[in-house]
């Protein structure tokens, strides 16, 4: 009789967890918080902010509506109170890490870095690793910088226009270039995971300079090439790391003086996100000097980008999504200035009123003639780079020329620098400054005078060699052609050399699969996600392509989609890695890693990071296509049923122990040195039952987990409650989160 009404009590508990587990509440609780781990806020908003409504003082909850906001709003005041009233509640120490990117972006710098200061101590380790809270607590820092003193801005227009061409808004004087989309003008298509960038093509220039993504460290750097005299280009020259950093560098401006060049950058001494910056090429060291940040208010912690000058560097333009616009950014057209005095700044809200650069002013008189920037969406003239050489040509007749140009620019940028202390002299009334100024110029004018005489001797001597083969009727670069021929014949014979043959080894491959692996025997023994040193993709042995997937639920993480193949190299050890290429599409896609549980996907995605791929995300497959996690979630569910049933009598496994649940927790204050006390609770407690005290610098609080659902809990709180001077609370729990208690109730019933 025994056994039977044992076998009926397992029947009932797995009845009870199959209903738990199928629970639509329950389902609908579990499923937002998957959202969040793969940082799907769109979909795991709605069920936040509509639990917010019925529990309004839920810090869980508070903390999660804040965190989605945060991400879905470009306005950080949305987010904020939220993320400040979770804060001071009893949540994960996360918030801290959010609220002070919220107060970044809210231009409350000092907030931001006591935020993330606070994260810094409570946080153990482990997160501390996964999170790069230094990055924004530098650019907080930066922030109290840059916003101490500023020169108030003279603004003369303000436009709104779409991100992907918003470079057709700027208006600017004697500009002569054309803007164009750098991918357009390479013919070049776009990946996915590509951002936008502008290039400026200057007339009669034999430079570029635009950005790329560097193949090593995966970020953007900025690059110049160099037109050769047979008119093609030269292989694309990394600025080096003066200029670039382990972050993005984009929008470069070359100055129509030759020597300034202006640009985007994520690193340096950015306040957030792209920080607009200066820098200058020194002839003599022949290097750039260390990059100047453009300073508050031209600067914000948004993408401020591709800033251009006008040839007087009177006023410029730039772009911003400061206002927080959804696709759009603002272009600025200001003034430039170094004699408006610079202010001290306290109060936050100046610091939001210089941020929104208002219209304040109207463009000068002798600036109204507007020259319209030209624009294009194709270029007719294709730039073809040649990947074998560097800018200088071994020939005599390109080494003068290019000496001649060098000597030109330079002297052309003094001539715009000497206009500019000019400038400065005229409005500048003090004696000795003009003095100094005054002997400044006379020194730059001697110096321009020798640059324009090497410049002269050196284009004599260019119009001699061109003069002398002119009448030899020879070519000036006939050992280019040389080159060029012997590459076309080499050209040949590889061709003849690599014929396509049948491929022997994969059709006996082929063969092996379809002859020898019987039905049910495949295994997939490479799962889970690891680093190998030295990598095990190469050449030889390359990323799998449209793989067999295993039937049922598996996870695995996209690390990016990608129009072109890539080197294995770039993919820095992880194993192991898929590529997923749909027919007809040059669209690849790249996976790493084989789960079956979402749980262990998700303790990868650290991993994944650290390895530079910051938006990796969670991808489902069930039989080998995709569908939505949340659908994943509950197939998974579903599919530990059999497994529970089958092992009532065994131990739980581990892929069970995995799945979150909801928990119920007594918690209570107790003096820790009452040992007479601490004995009297513990007697009370059942085998598996914990129990903890938390030490605090004012009261010290104990924890008794865990129990199953609130009956459980209820008799074990009223025999404390006798015992104790305060009385003890229940406090539910999923997924180390706490939840209203009243929710959890309903749910576990």
């Amino acid at each position: 009789m025994g056994k039977y009404l044992l076998g009926f009590l397992l029947c009932f508990l797995v009845l009870f967890e199959i209903k738990a587990q199928t629970n639509p509440e329950y389902d609908e609780l579990k499923a937002a918080f998957a959202n969040i781990e793969d940082k799907n806020y769109k979909k795991a908003y709605p069920y936040f902010r509509k639990m917010l409504r019925q529990y309004p003082k839920e810090p869980t909850y508070q903390y999660y509506t804040g965190l989605c906001l945060l991400y879905l709003e470009k306005d950080p005041n949305k987010a904020i109170p939220y993320l400040r009233y979770a804060s001071s509640k009893n949540v994960t120490v996360d918030v801290y890490y959010y609220l002070g990117i919220a107060y970044l972006r809210n231009y409350q710098f000092e907030r931001s870095v006591k935020s993330f200061d606070w994260f810094e101590k409570n946080a153990d380790r482990k997160r501390l690793k996964e999170l790069d809270y230094q990055i924004y607590k530098a650019m907080a820092q930066n922030g109290l910088y840059l916003t101490k003193y500023i020169q108030k801005p003279t603004v003369y227009s303000k436009i709104k226009s779409a991100d992907e061409d918003f470079y057709r808004n700027y208006t600017l004087d004697n500009i002569e270039g054309y803007f164009i989309d750098t991918y357009d003008y390479f013919k070049l298509q776009k990946d996915s995971v590509d951002d936008n960038s502008v290039l400026f093509v200057p007339d009669n220039s034999r430079e570029r300079y635009f950005a790329k993504r560097n193949d090593k460290r995966g970020d953007y750097d900025i690059y110049k090439i160099t037109q050769l005299s047979d008119t093609s280009w030269s292989a694309p020259e990394n600025l080096g790391g003066v200029i670039n950093t382990p972050f993005d560098e984009n929008y470069p401006f070359l100055h129509f003086d030759g020597s300034t060049l202006y640009f985007a950058s994520k690193g340096h001494y950015s306040m957030g996100g792209y920080d607009l910056y200066k820098s200058t090429w020194n002839w003599n060291e022949q290097k750039w000097t260390e990059p100047e940040n453009l300073d508050f208010p031209i600067n914000s912690p948004y993408d401020d980008i591709l800033f251009v000058a006008t040839p007087n560097k009177r006023s410029a333009m730039f772009a911003s999504n400061r206002e927080k616009l959804q696709n759009q950014l603002n272009v600025y057209h200001i003034k430039l200035t170094n004699s408006e005095p610079y202010v001290e700044i306290e109060d936050h809200k100046e610091i939001l009123k210089y941020a929104q650069l208002d219209v304040n002013a109207s463009i000068e008189n002798e600036d109204k003639s507007e020259f319209k920037s030209k624009y294009q969406t194709d270029q007719k003239d294709l730039v073809k780079i040649k990947n074998d050489e560097s800018f200088l040509h071994k020939s005599r007749y390109d080494s003068l020329l290019n000496l001649a140009i060098s000597y030109q620019l330079k002297a052309d940028s003094l001539r715009w620098i000497i206009d500019e202390k000019r400038s400065t002299f005229d409005v500048t009334k003090d004696g000795q400054e003009r003095a100094q100024l005054s002997n400044v110029i006379v020194e730059l004018e001697r110096e321009i005078y020798g640059l324009q005489r090497n410049a002269d001797n050196c284009y004599a001597q260019v119009r001699e060699i061109e003069q002398l083969n002119l009448a030899s009727k020879k070519v000036i670069y006939e050992d280019l052609k040389k080159e060029e021929e012997i590459e076309e014949t080499n050209m040949e014979e590889t061709n003849l050399y690599y014929e396509p043959v049948p491929d022997s080894i994969n059709i006996k491959k082929l063969v092996l699969v379809e002859d020898t692996i019987e039905e049910d025997s495949v295994n997939f023994p490479d799962f889970g996600l690891r680093v190998e040193n030295p990598a095990i993709y190469n050449a030889q042995n390359p990323i799998p392509l449209n793989e067999t997937l295993p039937d049922g639920i598996i996870y695995m993480i996209q690390l990016g989609a990608f129009s072109t193949e890539k080197a294995p190299s770039i993919f820095k050890g992880l194993t192991p890695l898929s590529v997923i290429k749909k027919e007809n599409s040059k669209i690849q896609k790249y996976f790493a890693g084989k789960f079956f549980l979402l749980s262990e996907a998700e303790k990868n995605m650290g991993l994944i990071k650290s390895k530079g791929f910051k938006d990796a995300y969670i991808v489902a497959f069930n039989d080998g296509e995709i569908i939505p996690v949340k659908n994943a979630v509950k197939l998974e569910s579903d599919r530990e049923i059999p497994v529970l049933i089958k092992s009532m009598k065994e131990e739980v496994p581990d892929s069970a122990k995995d799945q979150p649940e909801i928990i119920f927790v007594l918690k209570g204050q107790i003096n820790p040195e009452n040992s007479r006390m601490i004995d009297s609770i513990q007697y009370f407690l059942t085998e598996n039952l914990e129990f903890y005290v938390e030490n605090n610098s004012k009261i010290s609080i104990f924890l008794i987990k865990s129990f199953a659902s609130y009956d459980e809990a209820i008799p074990i709180k009223n025999k404390l409650d006798a015992i104790l001077p305060v009385k003890s609370e229940i406090h539910a729990y999923f997924d180390e989160n706490q939840i209203p208690l009243e929710q959890a109730r309903k749910i576990t019933q």
